[in-house]
């Protein structure tokens, strides 16, 4: 490790490779236990290869310790240290740190891709009034911080009045970030609609607009589809957090209530924090996910209780994409993920004694309902395919026009071969005050110049003497 870089092993910096963008994703990293099993890491492990697929891109990813499984050529993982605890982790931003990362002098920025909409109106403001680079930032939101979720960070009351009571709303930073940022995926509709809805309580007209125009529904997907042939008769997954928005207590309750009634069923746990002593219970340790998926397919069925809030559920569609169908509330983003037209899906309980009544006939009855048709609208690439308009947008740049400081630089590339950044900006005097992705993007449309990750060399002919 050298200047706190982790350069990944295939990643070789020969300043020759071409690169015609370059993207800093900013992280929200919430499973530090594991980070391999981060849902962001999941997400970016499939956005990289298609985003690559694509255009040719250098992705540059500060992050707090290096993940093997975003080990891509075009990839380098900077050690970026964030606080461990969430809450203080989605307060906590450090201009030092950050802008040691985006180094402006050295490095042009095409796009931020952020996963934290609470930094980012952070980040544009160091963008904009420190460097000389002005990126197009777009986003995705894992998590909002609203009253269904973190009743603990938002009051009913409005906490200008009584602050003692109601410490800031999360969603207040949240908001500032999503309005700086071009669009911004979210892993469902009800979660858009929460979220405006909650803005709605001290945001204008104008406000909620943008958030409706900026808020968009980008679905996750699953890694393949491998429908079981057959289960393990009587037995349930809980593969969810041990969580209160997670229904872990009541579900036990229901589940120690029901043991009353008959001991012929099993409920298997794979999160270290939902792993109760109950005579019903079996916590299983799995030493990957294909294992972790072979096991899951085993099941009859998996429940999910969730009460007020599950913007999406992977744990869910993990069981989808392997033949296991899931007891589901009709609320939250369930009827959004389970709708397959002309094949209406039967798992899904109105209330507590719903719930039980379905569980007790799931657990008597053959599963006959086939998940393929929920999963096959769920592979990756397909669901990726589908955000920013198709990424029709996201790489639209738009060049500046012709002037007399771009024919010199142009000239200057010409003259110099190969250059970089740091050499144009001493060449031609720039500082901060000079918004170099103008010149960048137009210098994108002319052919004879090739970009590197930290450069830029002509490749066209040259002037005979």
């Amino acid at each position: 490790m050298k200047n706190n870089r982790v350069q990944i092993e295939p990643f070789i910096d020969d300043k020759t490779t071409e690169y015609d963008y370059k993207v800093l994703i900013y992280g929200n990293y919430t499973y530090r236990k594991n980070l391999e099993a981060d849902s962001l890491v999941e997400v970016l492990r499939h956005v990289i290869p298609y985003m690559s697929k694509l255009q040719k891109i250098h992705f540059t990813i500060p992050i707090p310790e290096y993940v093997e499984s975003l080990n891509f050529p075009n990839v380098e993982q900077i050690i970026y240290k964030q606080p461990t605890y969430i809450n203080t982790m989605r307060q906590h931003f450090n201009v030092f740190e950050f802008m040691k990362v985006v180094n402006w002098r050295h490095n042009d920025w095409d796009i931020v891709y952020t996963h934290l909409p609470e930094h980012s109106l952070q980040i544009a403001n160091c963008f904009h009034n420190g460097t000389n680079i002005e990126p197009k930032i777009i986003g995705y939101s894992h998590w909002f911080e609203v009253p269904e979720n973190a009743p603990y960070g938002d009051g009913a009351e409005d906490y200008r009045v009584n602050p003692g009571n109601n410490p800031v709303r999360a969603i207040d930073l949240s908001v500032a970030g999503l309005l700086v940022q071009q669009e911004c995926g979210v892993n469902s509709d009800w979660l858009k609609q929460l979220t405006i809805k909650e803005a709605s309580k001290h945001y204008n007209k104008t406000v909620l607009d943008d958030l409706q125009k900026i808020i968009q529904p980008h679905y996750l997907g699953v890694d393949r589809i491998n429908i079981r042939k057959e289960y393990k008769d009587k037995t349930v997954i809980f593969n969810h957090r041990g969580a209160g928005y997670t229904g872990w207590s009541w579900f036990c309750e229901a589940m120690d209530k029901l043991w009353e009634k008959r001991q012929d069923f099993k409920v298997y746990t794979t999160m270290a924090d939902a792993a109760p002593r109950r005579e019903w219970h079996e916590k299983v340790n799995l030493a990957g996910r294909d294992e972790y998926m072979d096991f899951l397919s085993t099941m009859k069925f998996g429940v999910g209780t969730f009460e007020t809030y599950s913007a999406w559920s992977i744990s869910t569609t993990d069981g989808f994409s392997v033949g296991v169908p899931y007891l589901l509330p009709n609320k939250l983003c369930y009827p959004e993920m389970t709708s397959v037209a002309d094949n209406p899906y039967p798992y899904l309980y109105e209330d507590k004694e719903d719930f039980v009544k379905k569980f007790e006939e799931m657990l008597d009855n053959p599963i006959e309902y086939n998940t393929e048709d929920i999963a096959k609208h769920m592979i990756w690439e397909e669901r990726i395919s589908k955000w920013f308009n198709g990424w029709k947008d996201v790489f639209n740049l738009k060049p500046m026009s012709e002037t007399e400081g771009l024919k010199r630089l142009v000239e200057f590339i010409k003259k110099k071969g190969k250059t970089n950044k740091f050499e144009i900006m001493n060449e031609f005097q720039w500082g901060y005050r000079v918004k170099f992705n103008n010149y960048r993007n137009a210098l994108r449309e002319i052919k004879e110049i090739k970009f590197t990750k930290d450069g830029y060399e002509w490749i066209g002919d040259n002037d005979e003497e």
